[in-house]
């Protein structure tokens, strides 16, 4: 149920920057970056989950988590959003960037724990 909460958090999130973007726009993040920062959204959205104990946060506390990963990627959490908007336009290519988001982030797990090792 609390992880339906962050999935509705998300999804509000997406719905919220449609009115910021329109069909048709180019990328405003390219993909190599977007799937970086896809990587590290889902990590910080899990983490809050696990440190808030599934909590609903103030929307002030997702802006600066949102803000920190975005400016580590060095994009604008405008174009973040706009992009997230564009992809909601186009599910297919939603979907096959979350398949190199998911690859990425198993690669890198596998790769710890050979490091462990």
């Amino acid at each position: 149920m609390k992880n339906q909460s962050l999935f509705r958090r998300f999804v509000f999130a997406i719905l919220l920057v449609t009115a910021w973007a329109s069909c048709g726009q180019k990328p405003r993040v390219e993909e190599r970056k977007m799937i970086d920062l896809m990587c590290d959204v889902m990590l910080m959205e899990a983490g809050n989950q696990i440190t808030y104990n599934y909590a609903n946060l103030p929307e002030s506390v997702w802006q600066a988590h949102y803000n920190f990963v975005c400016s580590k990627h060095k994009v604008a959490y405008a174009d973040f959003k706009a992009e997230l908007l564009r992809l909601k336009e186009d599910p297919e290519a939603f979907s096959a960037l979350m398949e190199k988001v998911i690859t990425q982030m198993q690669l890198a797990e596998l790769n710890a724990r050979k490091e462990r090792k």
